[in-house]
């Protein structure tokens, strides 16, 4: 599969998306006590990073850089606004080396790989990034925060923000492996969530029937989204109520109840991290489910049709003779047969005719076997040659015997066909000095026959009288066609 490669749509809409995930950050997850309750801005990169495998990183980390920049000059100093952005983007480097180094799917694809990036971004990286930025931040006015807690609050945002956006990023970008069918089931499930969720983040109510509605009541119907629409759909689902439940917080709505303010923020952080996790984990190892079990099917039909196939060659092959390559004696006998029992029934003709090649036995001894059997390979040539009808069947009977079976054929049409045979085997000059024609040559019999509807005779007295047909072409001086019944010459 070919990898994908950053062009110029990917370098002008990166920053672009860039600095609207730092305002959309702004609009739902900044709290009036300057806490970030999810930093969305990095997933970008790293996305981006996952999606190119990393080719041209060092353009695609610049201009994130740049957007980054831009968007913190009007909040921090010049200096502690590069450095900042600095952080991030070194931060979102070291996770994708991580990923890399783990071997983590582009996708998300597999639920080790989802492991392995929580491991990597929310875990590893935004500690990393946090441990920097806490002393940075340190030097900025007025802020009186310990290195502890700064280092907390930037690690829990970058983290949950890697951990919200990352996965909703990359399952857009990548094509759609299945497609859903809406039921009504669905329908309902979604104006439920709908409903209950603006009661639980517009404070309309605090409880309903004695229940309190937190944003845990929202769970379940991830979980459902998980099962029927996949990863795409679900890390969508997760993004927008955590997002809602970022704003609802910062905005006073107190969707966990009345706590302190920065105890709030952690609640709603907790409540992020535990959707993130169940959600997605949930949608993830469904879709890999899925995928092992699609190709399980794929690899059992492959060999079944292998397999198909391996009997049909099977079954060719013991209906074949192996020196001439056409039908052999057991399958003459079994189109015989069924041939019989059809014109029996529809009160069609049945033609037959024996062949057997003059002299055979001399032409044999004089010539050497392997003489021999490339002699009958140039009989059932000339016979097959001969017979253009599809629903007639060529076959050798015995030794230097062939058949030929017509369906549906009258005594002119099978006698002028095997006149033709005759006369071709005759014409192809296979030099044979102990036959008085000086080249090998052929006596036929034909039989045809009517079958009644209630004659009990079987296919052998066609046979029968083919086969005394073919002894009087040889009694007569043989390279000729005689057929059954006809008066003597």
């Amino acid at each position: 599969m070919t990898q994908p490669r950053p062009g110029w749509p990917t370098f002008l809409a990166l920053p672009l998306l860039h600095f609207l995930s730092v305002k959309l950050t702004f609009l739902c997850a900044y709290s009036p006590e300057n806490e970030v309750v999810v930093w969305l801005p990095n997933a970008v990169l790293l996305a981006a990073l996952l999606h190119y495998r990393g080719q041209r990183g060092w353009l695609l980390a610049t201009l994130t850089f740049s957007s980054d920049l831009v968007a913190n000059l009007p909040v921090f100093p010049a200096r502690q606004a590069a450095l900042l952005s600095l952080i991030n983007v070194a931060e979102v480097t070291l996770t994708y080396l991580l990923m890399r180094r783990a071997g983590v799917s582009p996708g998300l694809e597999r639920i080790q790989d989802l492991g392995k990036f929580v491991v990597s971004g929310p875990l590893i990286g935004a500690l990393c990034g946090g441990l920097l930025a806490g002393t940075v931040l340190r030097t900025l006015d007025g802020v009186s925060a310990p290195y502890p807690t700064l280092v907390l609050l930037w690690w829990f945002g970058d983290g949950l923000g890697l951990l919200i956006y990352t996965p909703l990023l990359l399952a857009l970008v990548q094509p759609a492996r299945e497609t859903v069918r809406l039921r009504w089931q669905d329908g309902a499930v979604l104006l439920f969530t709908v409903a209950l969720a603006w009661l639980i983040l517009s404070g309309q109510a605090e409880k309903l029937g004695g229940v309190s509605l937190t944003p845990n009541l929202l769970l379940p119907s991830v979980l459902y989204m998980a099962v029927r629409f996949g990863t795409r759909w679900t890390s969508l689902a997760v993004a927008l109520i955590s997002l809602a439940t970022a704003r609802a917080q910062t905005t006073g709505h107190q969707p966990f109840g009345d706590a302190p303010p920065h105890e709030l923020i952690l609640r709603t952080q907790e409540f992020i991290l535990t959707l993130s996790i169940v959600g997605m984990g949930f949608a993830v190892l469904l879709s890999e489910q899925r995928a092992l079990t699609r190709g399980l099917e794929d690899k059992v039909r492959e060999r079944t049709q292998k397999l198909e196939e391996s009997n049909s060659k099977l079954g060719a092959l013991s209906a074949t003779d192996g020196l001439t390559g056409i039908a052999n004696r057991r399958r003459f006998d079994e189109f015989l047969s069924s041939e019989w029992s059809h014109a029996r029934q529809s009160g069609q003709s049945l033609a037959l005719a024996l062949l057997d090649v003059d002299l055979f036995k001399k032409y044999n001894d004089h010539y050497g076997h392997q003489a021999g059997d490339d002699c009958l390979r140039l009989v059932a040539q000339v016979l097959n040659a001969n017979v253009r009808r599809a629903g007639d069947l060529v076959a050798r009977y015995g030794g230097e015997e062939f058949a030929l079976v017509a369906v549906a054929a009258d005594e002119p049409s099978a006698l002028a066909m095997s006149h033709n045979i005759c006369q071709a085997i005759q014409d192809l000059g296979q030099a044979h000095v102990l036959s008085p024609f000086g080249v090998v040559t052929a006596s036929i019999g034909v039989a045809v026959l009517t079958p009644a509807p209630g004659d009990e005779d079987s296919h052998e007295a066609l046979i029968r009288q083919a086969d005394q047909a073919l002894y009087q072409a040889k009694a007569r001086g043989r390279n000729q066609v005689v057929l059954a019944g006809a008066p003597s010459a």
